[in-house]
């Protein structure tokens, strides 16, 4: 591994070929303050085809932050004393954060181990491929101390599953079975410990046997067609073919 020039909060990229690993903490606060450059450092590595977001602790992927010191701040009830904490408190801060606010033209691909819970189940679904170790601990654990997980929690399994699925998921949900999630759609694949390297090496495969250039088209539409009616849809794919021939 050939680590980038620019190595960002203690977090690496790593360049393998043509895909790009993030190796993360288990602070999400952290994480979420370095995505945004991140990201945009992997987009613009011409090397790397795909990146690769998981824990250097393969005992805890995320979970979550520290709410002693989050509601207080969030509540109003102590000021920001530093830089991060006046950013946590900007408008634009969770959309950067998760990537509401931009479509990726890179897939980034998750792969969660330990405990994946409240910010860190959203980190993961903020990613376009998601991995998990079977014996991992998934959840939304938020409405049991009267929060909601609005870093793209409700909006993204709202979307994913069905309405009474996605309440089950949403309502103070600790241990949620990860063989369900897989059913659901809601992730890609689980694996056993000591076939992590496998599994995730299946999907890079996937998207680096695949030419860059329809890569970058399918991601920028893939959205778009999951959001329009089906004539328009149609009329989508035919826009997204001209790109391409």
């Amino acid at each position: 591994y050939q680590p980038l020039q620019q190595v960002l909060d203690n977090m690496p990229v790593r360049i393998n070929g043509k895909s790009g690993y993030l190796d993360i903490p288990g602070k999400i606060f952290e994480v979420v303050k370095s995505m945004p450059n991140l990201i945009s450092e992997v987009s613009n590595e011409n090397e790397i085809r795909v990146a690769v977001l998981k824990s250097a602790d393969s005992s805890i992927f995320s979970a979550g932050a520290d709410l002693k010191e989050l509601i207080p701040l969030l509540k109003g009830e102590i000021e920001p004393n530093n830089d991060y904490e006046k950013q946590l408190l900007s408008e634009d801060f969770l959309l950067k954060a998760w990537r509401k606010d931009k479509v990726r033209t890179k897939p980034l691909i998750g792969v969660a181990s330990g405990y994946c819970l409240a910010g860190g189940f959203e980190l993961l679904l903020c990613c376009d491929f998601r991995l998990v170790e079977e014996n991992t601990v998934v959840g939304f654990p938020e409405t049991g101390i009267g929060l909601l997980p609005i870093a793209g929690g409700v909006s993204r399994i709202g979307h994913e599953v069905s309405r009474p699925k996605a309440l089950e998921i949403l309502f103070n949900s600790a241990n949620l079975d990860v063989q369900e999630l897989k059913n659901l759609g809601v992730v890609n694949d689980f694996f056993k410990t000591d076939e992590m390297e496998d599994t995730l090496q299946k999907y890079i495969d996937k998207i680096i046997s695949s030419t860059p250039e329809s890569v970058e088209v399918l991601m920028k539409n893939i959205d778009r067609v999951r959001s329009l009616n089906m004539e328009d849809s149609f009329l989508l794919e035919e826009e997204m073919g001209k790109e391409l021939f």
